[in-house]
């Protein structure tokens, strides 16, 4: 899986990277999905430097960054994901195996991932809560879900989605 070792090699660059988006997805429905940028949070800021030092490119009017094998990466570093602090993100993070030799990669815990989901909203996003739903909603933890909500009618809303997701 192209974007799984483009993940690792991230990693390997720039220490504990944590994976939100397609990577998260991949790693917990175990389900392939196409994308062409990945997106991981870093506790500390990454220099235009560090990348450039690392083969990455900075395009220095859109501020868009590449890898050496020209995949886009957005690095949350400073703001928050969805209204879930980074800080978070990071310190419960899930770290997935990836091949046999014990490679493994750092991803936002499933609840994390459902509740980023569900407040993007784009179209992306509620493909990928569907996917979430129907192959991982038994391993989610409904409390951890009820803590990130912003209220009790988001978690509602949440439990209902996924609930209706699973069944189409």
């Amino acid at each position: 899986m192209p974007l799984i070792r483009e993940a690792v090699c991230i990693s390997r660059d720039f220490g504990t990277a944590t994976f939100v988006g397609a990577v998260a997805v991949t790693l917990h429905t175990g389900e392939q999905r196409q994308s062409m940028d990945l997106d991981f949070v870093v506790a500390e800021q990454i220099t235009s430097d560090e990348f450039l030092d690392k083969g990455y490119t900075v395009d220095q009017q859109s501020g868009k960054k590449f890898t050496p094998r020209g995949y886009k990466i957005d690095v949350y570093e400073k703001r928050d994901l969805n209204n879930i602090p980074l800080e978070y993100i990071i310190k419960t993070a899930a770290t997935i195996p990836v091949d046999k030799k014990g490679t493994a990669v750092n991803v936002i815990t499933l609840e994390g991932l459902v509740v980023t989901k569900f407040r993007a909203g784009r179209d992306q996003d509620i493909e990928d809560l569907r996917r979430l739903a129907v192959r991982c909603r038994s391993k989610i933890n409904w409390s951890e879900i009820r803590h990130l909500a912003k209220s009790d009618i988001e978690y509602s809303q949440m439990e209902q989605a996924l609930r209706l997701y699973a069944a189409r």
